[in-house]
């Protein structure tokens, strides 16, 4: 572990590693075991590049559910949703496809101030916690189960993702007349019903909403739904078995359950199952941009196995626990990778397009292109507005949303946290009664500089203590207050907590002195990083569009002829290996800042690389495994290649084969 030191006249505390609308009293208290709390929706703002991705998904697909087809296209949960396609899913399918769609579109309408967006929500919030059952469970129902369905396993699953949206309703209006309704809707899930696979993600909101009732019975009916569960993550064979096993998106969902326990009762067994889980899946899963392979089932790394992009938001949503829990800034510097990385690497730059699966290296992306085995063959690696199963159609939206909302954390009245980077401002109310706003100025991830500026609603000073995070990668850091050099300890890997009386005009300026890494994956290939950032070739393309009908999509497609479905294949060589790369060589160049960075690369680094035989698509139309054995072309010489960051892609190599010396 790595200490940086600099100089500063003022008190400083350093945490190692181990919404409000206006009016609305900002106190934000973590959980009893836990470090920081989430909650400020509705007191950020998104600034530079960050609100031009949340504009362009607001123009996109999240603003338009007619391209995204049925059940997005509904009257989502105000009313019940019709039956579409005869028996076309299960009873709780469509509920869940809208749940994630509305968390989704209700946080990217508090952070745009998007009224339409917020009010399509809330009507379907107040429309639904007002359909309650004899049980108390709030909701259009269907059949709720005896405990001998195997539907059972899903019976209330939709309610648990359906929570977030009520959550982040919560945060940003501070409705109190909720907790009542959801304190009955989670006692009122029978013992049998809780336990049961999906349905046990409802121990999130039952957790949250003892933490804001303080009901002891919330806390007993969710570690009885833990202790007696028969869902995956639950079975103690998943500690010492060879390899884990699960469905993707389930693991995701399920790996926060004991966290969140520990957070609420600090039983450390539940925080030693939770780091244990986690562990194994980095050490067997986890791809270079940041999200766990998942077609659809943990799938190990080789190097083009795919994740969902329903686990580019799952994954994310599940690290923030872990970083809230905590402390530990590793969790931050996770989830950046997976934002800036992943999630714009798996969608249109206009958001009009998203991928189904996605993976590191994909050198062809057509509605027959999917190599992997799930599907094989199918539309699934094709950038389109509908697919054959709708979730990460709805899933995608709350990726960023999402991401936005925690970059900014409190640990209690008048304590602050930057706990991710990214161009934005927030504004919380302090104990003396005026408001403090707090101005976030940067390109991160394509600046190293970040500056913090700070504005109060009263003059004078305000005791305050602020917080931000020292990234992993960082080999070493430089800050200044008001201008001057500071001078404290900061550990790498955590957090530093500066504690002083801030006032009107204050700065903080924080610059990362990091380098370029040359990764390995497994034997497999080589992959270069910088920061938060991935780097990849992006393969020039060849895209037209696709008319061809699938008869498996069941005759879905975008009512919106400004959603399109593209066929993109390469348009150039990309069979290539690095040869003599060393990462102390390897050099960053700034080609200038862009309006949109993932429109047009803003840094690029030059590799050496070598043309190689024997590597070619598989039947044509598969993006194949790295080969193991590296040989030039016949007639190959070195040359150099620009590699940008990864969500500038939509072909890419990114894990490169290495030329032996």
């Amino acid at each position: 572990m790595k200490k940086f030191v600099f100089g500063l006249m003022t008190v400083i505390s350093i945490l190692l590693v181990s919404s409000c609308r206006e009016g609305k009293v900002t106190d934000l208290q973590p959980a009893p075991y836990g470090v920081y709390s989430e909650g400020l929706i509705g007191s950020v703002e998104p600034q530079g590049w960050i609100k031009e991705f949340l504009e362009r998904q607001r123009t996109g697909l999240s603003g338009h559910p007619e391209a995204m087809c049925y059940p997005y296209n509904t009257c989502l949960w105000d009313g019940e949703i019709g039956r579409e396609r005869g028996n076309h899913g299960a009873d709780w399918w469509r509920y869940e496809q809208t749940a994630y769609y509305s968390d989704g579109l209700l946080r990217l309408g508090y952070l745009l101030d998007d009224e339409e967006f917020i009010n399509k929500v809330e009507k379907g919030i107040h429309y639904s916690l007002n359909k309650i059952s004899e049980q108390g469970i709030f909701g259009l129902r269907w059949d709720t189960g005896d405990g001998t369905n195997d539907d059972d396993r899903y019976a209330v699953w939709p309610q648990a993702v359906y929570f977030r949206a009520i959550q982040a309703y919560y945060e940003a209006t501070g409705d109190e007349s909720i907790l009542p309704v959801l304190e009955n809707h989670f006692l009122g899930i029978g013992e049998e019903m809780f336990r049961k696979e999906r349905n046990a993600i409802n121990i999130e909101g039952a957790l949250w909403t003892y933490g804001h009732t303080g009901n002891p019975d919330l806390l007993k009916h969710a570690e009885a739904a833990w202790q007696n569960g028969d869902f995956w993550i639950r079975e103690p064979e998943r500690l010492t078995e060879k390899r884990l096993y699960q469905h993707g998106v389930t693991c995701c969902e399920q790996l926060k359950l004991p966290l969140l326990l520990y957070a609420y009762t600090g039983k450390k067994e539940y925080l030693d199952w939770a780091t244990r889980i986690e562990r194994r899946l980095e050490d067997e899963d986890l791809l270079p941009d940041g999200v766990i392979s998942s077609s659809e089932y943990l799938d190990g790394k080789t190097v083009n196995h795919s994740h969902e992009t329903c686990d580019i938001t799952d994954y994310s949503w599940t690290l923030g626990y872990f970083l809230m829990t905590t402390g530990e800034a590793k969790w931050g510097d996770m989830i950046e990778k997976a934002t800036f990385n992943a999630l714009p690497g798996a969608i249109g730059k206009d958001f009009k397009t998203l991928q189904y699966l996605s993976s590191v290296n994909q050198f062809i992306s057509t509605g027959h292109s999917n190599n992997n085995e799930f599907m094989h063959g199918r539309t699934w690696m094709q950038y389109r507005p509908v697919h054959q199963v709708e979730c990460c159609v709805g899933n995608v939206h709350r990726a960023m949303p999402n991401y936005v909302a925690r970059m900014w954390m409190m640990s209690g009245p008048d304590n602050l946290i930057a706990a991710m980077y990214g161009p934005s401002k927030v504004t919380f109310n302090h104990s003396d009664g005026g408001s403090c706003t707090v101005m976030e100025k940067t390109e991160y991830p394509f600046s190293d500089d970040v500056e913090f500026s700070f504005r109060f609603s009263r003059p004078g000073s305000h005791d305050m203590s602020f917080s931000f995070r020292m990234p992993e990668w960082a080999d070493d850091l430089q800050v200044e207050l008001n201008n001057e050099p500071a001078n404290f300890e900061v550990t790498q890997g955590g957090f530093a907590t500066i504690h002083r009386n801030f006032r009107t005009g204050d700065s903080i300026r924080i610059r990362f002195v990091t380098h370029i890494e040359l990764k390995d994956l497994e034997g497999q290939g080589s992959y270069v990083e910088r920061g938060p950032l991935l780097f990849t070739y992006s393969i020039p393309e060849e895209c037209t569009e696709d008319h061809e009908e699938y008869n498996y999509i069941h005759g879905k497609a975008s009512a919106n002829p400004d959603f399109k479905s593209w066929n993109k294949v390469p348009a150039a060589k990309w069979n290539y290996a690095l040869c003599g790369a060393k990462a102390e060589n390897l050099k960053v160049e700034w080609t200038g800042s862009s309006e949109y960075p993932f429109d047009e690369a803003v840094c690029k680094i030059s590799v050496p690389v070598i043309e190689i035989r024997d590597w070619e698509l598989d039947e044509g139309v598969f993006t194949p495994e790295n080969p193991t054995r590296v040989i030039p072309a016949d007639g190959a010489e070195p040359t150099r290649l620009d590699l940008v960051p990864y969500g500038t892609s939509y072909l890419r190599l990114t894990v490169f084969p290495v030329m032996k010396n």
